[in-house]
């Protein structure tokens, strides 16, 4: 008798418990191999991973390397101007990059000057901090230093170029450095970063498109954030009428005809673009 209550007590849960779960499993089981049957017919009517997918895959590969190099090398072309330092003439080797610091200091010196000659050789009025020149007094600067003053440089020279070069621009007031952008996606801090500036300048009214794209223009890329214009009681009379190249022809021709010309001031917030090559 004990043993008859034992065997109907396991059959009872043989069915309750183990018989339940088995068809379960049998469910999912069949569930898979339908699906595993699907795939496999969809693998071989789409014929995947043979010997042609591979060899496309790895033409796609080559293709995205390819691309990727010239997107590097664009990067480093539009980054040439910026990381340039002083070259000094080599009588053996011609032309060669100044390496003693205090060399490059007078280097500095000497251009840094010659910019302020400049503008007042083309009667451009400048204000004592027209330009942010830096001076170490009797100390030499270390290439830490040197650096970033040297991309500075370049970017003082490329404003000051754009300036004299027939903008209508009568007085600079202040061109400075500033620590951060006014606004700068972070998102793109992995590609470049940037040498953030402030410019107030003079400038006759209908020159200020064509001076805006002489900067846009220029060998180092700029990005224009902000600008403010503000008028003054000025006004610019012309002794001579002044010849113009094509990029003149952004200005009106009423301009020229004019007797005055009203004069604004204007602050130009922006930033160059410095690649990471």
């Amino acid at each position: 008798m004990s043993v008859g209550i034992v065997f109907f007590i396991l059959i009872m849960l043989l069915f309750l418990f183990v018989y339940s779960l088995s068809e379960q499993y049998a469910g999912k089981y069949k569930e898979l191999k339908e699906l595993s049957g699907v795939v496999e017919k969809y693998a071989l009517k789409k014929n995947l991973y043979n010997e042609h997918w591979i060899t496309a895959k790895e033409e796609e590969a080559e293709l995205y390397d390819q691309e990727l190099e010239k997107c590097k090398l664009f990067f480093k072309e539009k980054d040439t101007f910026l990381e340039a330092i002083f070259l000094q003439k080599d009588s053996e080797k011609g032309l060669v990059e100044i390496k003693d610091e205090a060399l490059w200091k007078n280097e500095y010196r000497e251009r840094t000057l010659a910019l302020v000659s400049k503008l007042n050789e083309n009667d451009i009025f400048t204000s004592k901090k027209a330009l942010p020149l830096h001076s170490w007094g009797t100390s030499i600067p270390s290439w830490d230093s040197i650096l970033p003053v040297q991309k500075e440089f370049w970017i003082l020279d490329m404003l000051v170029n754009s300036i004299v070069n027939h903008t209508g621009i009568t007085r600079v007031e202040e061109i400075r450095f500033r620590e951060t952008p006014r606004r700068y996606d972070s998102a793109y801090e992995q590609l470049y970063s940037t040498i953030p500036f402030t410019m107030n300048i003079e400038i006759q009214a209908e020159y200020i498109q064509f001076f805006l794209r002489k900067i846009l223009k220029s060998k180092i890329p700029f990005v224009i954030e902000n600008l403010n214009i503000f008028s003054t009681d000025k006004a610019y009379i012309p002794a001579d009428r002044i010849e113009s190249d094509e990029d003149l022809n952004l200005l009106k021709n009423e301009s020229n005809s004019r007797s005055s010309r009203p004069i604004l001031s204007i602050t130009i917030d922006a930033y160059a673009i410095d690649y990471k090559t």
